[in-house]
């Protein structure tokens, strides 16, 4: 039989173990990553990629635990492939746009899943996941999107913080910055429960003193501060209109952390 995560142009995903109990998954199609955290009862997956593949046979090749999937929000390139299984957590908010898809072809590829009616259920602020000597816990942010959760691996150490914080840039409105500084402020809060931070694109294993640029970015943007950049290009984005809908776009910097502000951003 074939391979479904094989294609003409090779694999569609990679992955590789970055801890004892967690599994980093590429994708080929995107700068990005989830994340399989696995406890003695059950695993977690960190968000599923748009769906391309197949990469619930791609995660039981890792694990034969029952698997949970957790979206950290829910715009579709992390929420894709859910309908892989049954069920997936998320925020309230996440609820509402999970199953849209970027485009008929990719609907038309969900369709084809095990469970393109896959039940959403509700995480909220403080929630306490156990998977059997591994305990994860949630934390309600949302710039990039107000809809996002954090999810604390307590037992190894790690913060899961999606696309709210990472080594690129976060793709954000510039109406939603002063919420952007509120969420690093509440990260920073749990700074002495974790050791990295792994976003979902651009790169992974950040150390956590990342949040302090962003928090002093930020504030210089709020203050009118703020350097902006020459060009938006950089970590894979482009100069210029563009990304969404052809909009305008500005980078700005401070230190290692980036913004790519729009007008409006959801």
């Amino acid at each position: 039989m074939a391979n479904p995560n094989v294609d003409e142009r090779g694999y569609i995903y990679g992955k590789f173990q970055t801890g004892p109990k967690t599994w980093t998954i590429m994708s080929r199609n995107a700068p990005q990553f989830v994340y399989l955290l696995i406890g003695d009862e059950k695993a977690a997956l960190i968000d599923t990629f748009y769906g391309f593949g197949d990469l619930r046979q791609l995660v039981e090749t890792i694990t034969d635990k029952p698997v949970m999937v957790i979206n950290t929000h829910g715009h579709f390139d992390h929420t894709g492939g859910n309908s892989f299984w049954p069920e997936a957590y998320m925020s309230e908010y996440a609820t509402t746009e999970a199953k849209k898809a970027f485009g008929a072809e990719m609907e038309a590829m969900v369709q084809s899943h095990a469970y393109p009616d896959y039940e959403c259920k509700v995480l909220n602020d403080g929630d306490v996941i156990e998977l059997g000597n591994h305990t994860l816990e949630i934390i309600k942010i949302g710039a990039h999107n107000k809809g996002s959760i954090a999810i604390l691996d307590k037992t190894e150490r790690i913060l899961y913080g999606g696309d709210e914080i990472e080594a690129g840039q976060v793709l954000i409105a510039a109406a939603n910055i002063p919420t952007h500084l509120e969420t690093m402020l509440k990260l920073k809060s749990f700074e002495d429960q974790f050791d990295f931070i792994n976003s979902a694109h651009n790169g992974t294993h950040l150390t956590k003193d990342y949040i302090d640029d962003f928090i002093e970015l930020d504030k210089r943007f709020i203050a009118g501060t703020a350097e902006k950049l020459d060009s938006t290009a950089g970590f894979g984005w482009a100069d210029g209109p563009g990304g969404f809908n052809n909009a305008p776009q500005e980078r700005y910097n401070y230190g290692r952390a980036h913004f790519i502000v729009f007008k409006s951003f959801g």
